[in-house]
Formats: structure tokens, C-alpha cells, sequence
């Protein structure tokens, strides 16, 4: 017997436990234990408040035990077994799986193991969003992307495998500096606690095209962002996915600002030759600005029509975009791979808004969303920020705008007790 829903399928623990060499119970972790959780709410059946954390605890376990006992089962106990898994994976089986309504649009994917089941069921949750929303905007780009192939996939790093095969078939055996199969091992190995990573590849067509990788402690809902003597701030799935996504849209865009001279877009061109003599080119330090700004921006906005705001984008002010680039800048190390920044940070308060202005400026050839309104309106929030950080390195105010509009923010950040 094989396990048949897409929501199970190709998990290894529900392998295990369909075949009777494992039996999950408290107080085990994990995707495993996410998807039963899951699995029972569809079904009406709460697991208690946390709902699917990932973790078997007592309410998961009476859950179970509530299950087993109205589907005949025996014994009763709040263990998942072969019989459980079973009965389960039955019930929560539609045929065919490619129609499975849990996942609308983005059942053939989940069921080709292209998807993470809790991505398609997050990215089906966006496209049933109000029409106007960035979630719906966001969740068609998926969509799309996924059926022409651009996008290869979105899965947990554990199941990278599940696309290894996929990832083989279409891309060119040779890659920038390595063959196909080094470049995704290396991808994998690299991930890491990082909450994801977007690998772009050559495919044996000519185009790139994209997949996603994420860590299973995004998935799990666990994720949080380290910020050393800073603290920790929480990282949802959905803005995880917004990030990602953004990578994945402006691929070509990105792409051609790491071909950009040391001696353009710096404002000391001299430390910028010398920095990337150390073998981490400043086009790549600036390139990583632009693409995460922007990505975070996205987070942001993600996370505010989460919170039941979907208009804080049109009433965001540049300034307070600007402080929250500079804090980046300044606080966070994200950019100071080899040394331009600190050495910009070095000259003084004006040198750091007139780079800050310059990265800014090029956030602007970034695409934001599919509505040509929107993106219209988010490019020119970048310029207007570029334009307040050059005049405050011309004249700083004395009392600083507070950061808005990028994920994390200093103030997401707290200490553990």
C-alpha cells in the first residue's frame, strides 16, 4: 500500500508510519507531525490552539485518539500508526489528486512533488485573496511562472530531493563555473538555518529559470531572524514567499546589476576597486542591496495586509523608507561583505546617505507587481527616498523619521527572556 493524498505523499516519517516501522506520539517534531495536524483540521477536527505547530503534544494527541475512535480503529491511543496513517491518508484522498480543491490551481504541482504541500496550500490561499491585493498579485505570479516552467518548483530543504530529478531534466548540464549537479548539491548544502534561497540555473533551452528552496523551519511556522544583541523577529511563510518570489521576478534585473562598473553607483569609486579586490565585487554588495530592500519591502507589505491593512503601501512615506534602508545599512552587517560599506560608514554620516540615495535610485528598475499602477507607485516611493537621503546628507534633520516599510524592522526584534 502506498500513501495517495498529495498532502502525505512523499512525506518519509507517514512513509515510515504507513509501513509500520515508526508510530509518531509526544512528543515528536516536525513536517511529519505538521501534515497529520493538518490533515485533521480539514477534516473538522481541531488539534487544539496552536493548531498544525509541528509539534504532538496532549491536544494533538486527543485529536488523534478522537479520530481513531469514530473511525473504528483500535486501540484508541493517541498514536499514529500504520492503520491511522491509512485512514487518514484515505479520507483526505480526492480523485483525481490534480483536482484536489485544497490546492486549486496548484494541484498538479503539489501532486508532481514540484510544490510543497504547504506552499500550494498557502499559495492557493493568495489566489482566493480579494482581486486587488498584492496576495492575489503574488500568488498568480506563482501560478504562472509554475506552468510555463520558469519557476521549477518551491519545496522544503529536506525534500530537495523532489526536485533534483526535475532540476536535472532541464537544465544545462554545465553551469557558470560548475556542472548542474554541483551547483544544486552545493545550493542544498548551503541553505543551511537561512530561511530560503532561490537558485537561478540555465536551462538546456537557452532561458534561466528559478526554484525555491526553503528551510523546513519556515514550513513549520518556526522560522525567526537572528539579529546578534539584537534579538529574534518572527518569519511567516507568506512573506517568505513574497521575498522569494520578488527574487524570482527580477532575475534578469538583478543579473544585470552585478555587471555594473565599480565606477558608477558608488560614491567613493576608488574604494569601491579596492573592495572588490578582495574578490567579493561592490556591484555584488550593492546587487544584494537592492534585491533584499526591495524583497523586504514586499515582506512588509505582505505582512500588513496579514494584519488587515491593505492600504499602509499607498500611504507609506519615503522617508521613513529611507531610515529603514539606513538602518540596514548601518546596523545590521547585511552589506558588509568586503568592506565598502564599513568604509563608506568610515567618512561620515553624509557619505552614508549619498551611497544610501544611489542604492535607492536603483531599486527603482526593480518590478514590483503585474498592475502597472502599483509598480509605478512603488518605484517612485524608491525615488522619493533616494531623493530624501540626498538631502539629508546635505542637511540632516535633528530629529530622525521612524523606519517603515521593510521587514524586519529594529522594533520586530526581541530579546529572549
Amino acid at each position: 500500500m502506498a500513501l495517495r493524498s498529495p498532502r502525505f505523499v512523499g512525506d518519509p516519517t507517514l512513509e515510515a508510519c504507513l509501513a509500520g516501522t515508526h508510530r509518531m506520539q509526544q512528543p515528536e517534531q516536525g513536517l511529519g507531525v505538521k501534515r497529520v495536524q493538518e490533515g485533521l483540521l480539514a477534516l473538522g477536527r481541531p488539534v487544539g490552539p496552536d493548531g498544525a505547530d509541528g509539534k504532538f503534544g496532549p491536544n494533538t494527541g486527543a485529536a488523534v485518539s478522537a479520530y481513531k475512535a469514530d473511525s473504528g480503529l483500535e486501540p484508541t491511543d493517541p498514536v499514529v500508526g500504520a492503520g491511522t496513517t491509512a485512514t487518514l491518508d484515505g479520507d483526505l484522498f480526492v480523485d483525481p489528486p490534480t483536482l484536489d480543491p485544497a490546492f486549486a490551481e496548484f494541484s498538479p504541482a503539489v501532486v508532481n512533488r514540484l510544490l510543497e504541500p504547504f506552499v500550494g496550500l498557502e499559495l492557493a490561499a493568495l489566489t482566493g485573496s480579494p482581486l486587488n491585493s498584492w496576495r492575489h498579485m503574488v500568488g498568480r505570479f506563482a501560478l504562472e511562472r509554475l506552468d510555463s516552467g520558469e519557476l521549477l518548483g518551491i519545496v522544503a530543504n529536506s525534500r530537495s530531493g523532489d526536485l533534483r530529478g526535475a532540476y536535472l531534466a532541464v537544465a544545462d548540464p554545465v553551469q557558470p563555473g560548475q556542472s548542474a549537479e554541483q551547483l544544486f548539491d552545493s545550493t542544498v548544502a548551503t541553505l543551511g538555518n537561512s530561511s530560503a534561497v532561490t537558485l537561478n540555473f540555465d536551462t538546456t533551452e537557452g532561458p534561466t529559470a528559478n526554484l525555491v528552496l526553503l528551510g523546513d523551519h519556515v514550513v513549520l511556522g518556526w522560522a525567526t531572524i537572528l539579529r546578534p544583541g539584537v534579538g529574534r523577529a518572527p518569519s511567516t511563510l507568506r512573506a517568505t514567499l513574497f521575498h522569494e518570489l520578488n527574487h524570482v521576478r527580477n532575475t534578469f534585473t538583478l543579473a544585470a546589476l552585478r555587471q555594473t562598473p565599480d565606477t558608477d553607483t558608488f560614491v567613493d569609486t576608488a574604494l569601491a576597486q579596492a573592495s572588490s579586490a578582495t574578490g567579493i565585487p561592490t556591484a555584488r554588495i550593492m546587487e544584494d542591496f537592492v534585491a533584499e530592500i526591495s524583497a523586504r519591502h514586499l515582506e512588509w507589505i505582505a505582512i500588513k495586509e496579514s494584519q488587515g491593512d491593505p492600504t499602509a503601501p499607498r500611504f507609506l512615506q519615503p522617508e521613513p523608507l529611507m531610515e529603514a534602508a539606513r538602518v540596514y545599512v548601518e546596523q545590521t552587517h547585511m552589506f558588509h561583505g568586503n568592506g565598502y560599506l564599513p568604509g563608506i560608514i568610515a567618512q561620515g554620516q553624509s557619505a552614508t546617505l549619498r551611497q544610501i540615495s544611489l542604492w535607492l535610485q536603483r531599486c527603482q528598475e526593480m518590478t514590483f507587481s503585474d498592475d502597472d499602477e502599483e509598480d509605478a507607485r512603488t518605484s517612485t516611493l524608491f525615488g522619493d527616498a533616494a531623493a530624501v537621503a540626498e538631502q539629508h546628507a546635505a542637511s540632516p534633520p535633528p530629529v530622525p523619521a521612524p523606519a517603515d516599510g521593510l521587514s524586519p524592522l529594529l522594533g520586530d526584534f526581541v530579546l529572549p527572556e
